[in-house]
């Protein structure tokens, strides 16, 4: 990966032209990679998700979510994993596979992308909490034990104290090795989707919209960019070899006004 953290834009579309066109601002916007959302795609099967991952311009993480993890595939278990294995033979950088899938599925597709050469992201969503740091810590081993290439955690900050939490758990973690991403959602995980990718995580989830108060504050490309532009200016080498005074600096920007999205750029460069 590069030096800098990777710039992923999911691509949530219903149809396909709606799909290739998003897709096309994402390559016009110069993103390192975008994540296919096959269980929003109308009558999504095994043909049309190959189709649309072998026409990509841009290496894919390909994701189907099933409800229970907040997706929105409408089908059975067995139909929703067959779609995920058979879109490996289309070669796209990684696979995202649940924890919480089936220990013996989810081992079989971890093993069919190792053997086809493609990478494998295992994710975990909590959308009513953020649990302890050593729940966090734990839930963490039991995803790098998977097999994964790259792990992704994301959980539901209810307060500043949580949002801390997230971002602990990322300095905790940086030396483990299996990379990760571990950021919070909603309005009050919004700054950790930038201030832990000083302390740990590798990569971070963009809109391509310009809208940071979408729904699930994912915050855009364009003002990403310009967060990365700044933390630049001191070398990201550097930022990262300062985490400890960066995790103190986010605390008092989180306790101080968590509204305020950039404010921690200021207290981060010092």
């Amino acid at each position: 990966m590069k030096q800098r953290p990777v710039l992923c834009a999911p691509i949530v579309a219903t149809t396909e032209h709606d799909y290739f066109d998003r897709l096309g601002k994402a390559v016009e916007k110069d993103i390192d990679l975008a994540e296919l959302r096959l269980d929003f795609i109308n009558n999504i099967n095994e043909n049309l998700a190959n189709d649309l991952i072998s026409r990509s311009k841009i290496p894919l993480i390909v994701t189907n979510r099933n409800r229970e993890n907040g997706g929105a595939f409408k089908y059975d278990e067995k139909t929703r994993l067959s779609i995920i294995s058979n879109g490996i033979e289309a070669k796209p950088a990684f696979i995202d596979i649940e924890l919480s899938t089936y220990e013996k599925d989810r081992d079989k597709i971890i093993n069919l992308a190792k053997q086809n050469d493609v990478g494998v992201l295992c994710s975990y969503h909590d959308f009513r909490t953020t649990p302890t740091e050593d729940e966090i810590h734990r839930i963490y081993q039991e995803m790098s034990d998977t097999g994964a290439d790259l792990v992704k955690m994301v959980f539901s900050p209810n307060s500043g104290e949580d949002a801390k939490r997230i971002l602990r758990s990322n300095y905790y973690l940086r030396y483990e090795k299996t990379p990760y991403t571990i950021f919070g959602m909603g309005k009050i995980g919004q700054n950790t989707r930038l201030l832990s990718l000083l302390v740990g995580s590798c990569l971070t989830y963009c809109s391509i919209e310009n809208n940071n108060q979408n729904k699930l504050f994912q915050i855009s490309v364009e003002e990403m960019r310009k967060y990365f532009e700044h933390i630049e200016k001191m070398g990201w080498q550097n930022m990262r070899q300062r985490g400890s005074e960066i995790l103190e600096l986010s605390m008092i920007e989180l306790n101080e006004d968590k509204d305020h999205l950039f404010k921690s750029i200021d207290l981060s460069v010092r």
